[in-house]
């Protein structure tokens, strides 16, 4: 049984999650979800009728868990937003995908270059339009690692409802495996497929 915890995330977060874990599930496997957050319970539920996948409720004592018996059925309404208001003033969601190439932003000084990653990264949060992915590659997915300065804003930006995306060949080139706690791990085709779709492709 697959358990995928979003205890303390907002919508779309939970929704985005639950998604992508029915994709997942082999047919016939057993999910559960967990929420702390009533409306986050009550937008996952509507998601889940309208898309007429089976699912049971239990309230625990300060969180709900859903169970889902994921079945055939194809999952046809997939858009989160559609389901959730996120209760951020400025969120909304663009088309352009940010790729972070290195830890650090520029060239020349590389203390100063790694300041001002940090500042970039922070300041995203703050934009009146959000991308709509990030991915990750060569240095960029040591931003990711949970000893980055920048891991937990990175962590904020997903459950804003930023598609997350960082490369597995070089996560494992620079051992991060048991470092990257956020996102999804992707293949090159997938990260060219991102890119190559997006409106823009910004670089820092």
């Amino acid at each position: 049984m697959k358990i995928v915890d979003t205890r303390g995330l907002t919508c779309p977060a939970p929704l985005i999650a639950t998604k992508r874990a029915i994709k997942d599930a082999a047919p016939g496997e057993a999910l559960k979800i967990m929420t702390d957050n009533k409306t986050s319970l009550s937008n996952l539920t509507r998601f889940l009728t309208d898309n007429r996948v089976g699912f049971s409720t239990e309230t625990g004592e300060d969180f709900w868990t859903i169970t889902i018996i994921n079945g055939t059925t194809e999952v046809q309404y997939t858009d989160p937003e559609v389901y959730c208001t996120t209760g951020i003033p400025h969120f909304t969601k663009g088309k352009f995908v940010i790729a972070f190439t290195s830890d650090t932003m520029g060239q020349g000084d590389e203390k100063l270059g790694h300041q001002l990653m940090i500042n970039f990264v922070r300041a995203m949060k703050d934009l009146d339009k959000l991308p709509a992915k990030m991915v990750f590659y060569n240095r960029g997915v040591f931003l990711g690692a949970e000893d980055s300065p920048v891991a937990q804003d990175i962590r904020e930006l997903g459950t804003m409802g930023v598609q997350i995306f960082f490369c597995a060949t070089c996560v494992s080139y620079y051992s991060l495996e048991d470092k990257i706690k956020t996102g999804s791990l992707s293949n090159m085709y997938e990260i060219v497929q991102i890119m190559a779709s997006a409106d823009n492709v910004v670089k820092p």
